[in-house]
């Protein structure tokens, strides 16, 4: 039941910051005012709605704005890496993580779009990460070809998103408000956090960060894990959220999670731990996998878990790394596997090829693109032993 508990506990933490139950939670449209978060805005002074988004989240959260606003939406603009048409608004597939033509084209048609609005309108924007590679436009002089290779060797480095962002606005005619610079018009931001803090200068580079537009963050990895804890709390002796804030490279997360991990099965029965946050890894071999799986195999490696304990390492994105995977599963029984398979788990993390390690032992979670975006989440949970 181990993994099956395991994938309940996430699903309860994942689904708190999906489109449908931030954009219910955060909108809502009575007779002629449309009510968001905290504001309220008569649609009778004003002259159009416009809804515009751009991020992982992006169709799935516009698709839920469109229920409810309908016909009042004028018109939009969505940038996503999904498929799918909107009624009300332009849906553009983009490309992630790396800017392609797709993505200067998606830049392009955002500027021409935003810059069109008058005084007297009023938009919602709907933030969340990786903005960053779907709308892009590169500042004079720089080629599509230089912004490439730029990007590409930021994302091997392994430096962290504050880091790499930085650096893509400096090269950017979108990023860091520069977006924001265009309009005319009043409106709002929502945003969805893929960031450690929320911190409204990194998420999706900050298009729309300037003095002009209020920005709410109306779901991140505290709400989710909030929710997890509220589910599993009951079933378990005692249930802790270590932290939403990991940001530590690979080897340091693995002692760090391990550490705690001993600590708490010496006291403890039964228990469930939290992390959220994002590690870092350096890419050095030509493997398929990602920081979650990455983070899954370093534990394995460091630690011969106790029987009753189970964990898994998941992003909330759906995708981890260059794999399909979006993390991994371990518990006692895999240390068996691994040998009757004769697999040597740090062969496989020389190469960086964790997916197809976990892979081979059917350890792989994936469940496909998940709509959402808030970092990642560690789930420790040790069961009662029943024997």
């Amino acid at each position: 039941m181990s993994r099956k508990n395991l994938e309940k506990i996430y699903f309860k933490a994942l689904n708190k910051v999906k489109a449908k139950t931030i954009i219910k939670d955060n909108i809502s449209l009575n007779d002629n005012i449309l009510n968001i978060v905290d504001e309220k805005i008569d649609l009778n002074k004003i002259n159009n709605l416009y809804l515009f988004s751009v991020g992982k989240a992006a169709f799935s959260m516009s698709k839920e704005c469109e229920k409810i606003l309908k016909n009042k939406i004028k018109d939009g603009f969505c940038v996503s890496t999904s498929k799918g048409k909107l009624k009300y608004s332009k849906h553009f597939t983009s490309t992630h993580p790396i800017v392609s033509k797709k993505s200067i084209k998606a830049g392009s048609l955002f500027i021409e779009k935003v810059s069109k609005l008058k005084k007297d309108d009023y938009f919602i924007f709907l933030l969340s990460g990786g903005a960053s590679a779907m709308i892009e436009k590169p500042i004079d002089g720089l080629s599509l070809d230089d912004f490439t290779k730029i990007s590409k060797a930021l994302l091997a480095s392994g430096i962290d998103i504050k880091a790499l962002n930085s650096v893509r606005k400096s090269i950017s005619q979108i990023k860091g408000g520069k977006l924001a610079n265009t309009i005319n018009a009043k409106g709002i931001v929502l945003v969805l956090s893929d960031v450690i803090g929320d911190d409204i200068n990194t998420i999706g580079s900050a298009p729309m960060n300037n003095t002009k537009f209020k920005h709410h963050i109306i779901g991140n990895n505290s709400i989710a894990l909030k929710e997890a804890k509220k589910y599993i709390k009951s079933k378990v002796e005692k249930t802790k959220i270590i932290t939403t804030s990991l940001d530590k490279n690979s080897p340091e997360a693995s002692f760090y999670i391990s550490n705690i991990i001993n600590k708490y099965n010496e006291k403890y029965d039964s228990f469930c731990l939290l992390f959220g946050g994002e590690t870092t890894t350096i890419v050095q071999g030509n493997g398929k996998g990602g920081r979650n799986q990455e983070l899954a195999l370093r534990l394995l490696i460091d630690n011969k878990f106790d029987k009753n304990i189970s964990i898994l390492c998941s992003g909330s994105d759906g995708i981890d790394g260059n794999s399909d995977a979006n993390g991994a599963f371990l518990d006692y029984e895999i240390y068996e596997k691994m040998s009757s398979l004769n697999l040597d788990a740090k062969e496989y993390l020389k190469n960086c090829d964790s997916n197809s390690f976990f892979t081979k032992l059917n350890y792989d979670f994936t469940t496909g693109i998940t709509g959402t975006n808030v970092m990642d989440f560690i789930i420790v949970l040790k069961e009662k032993n029943n024997g």
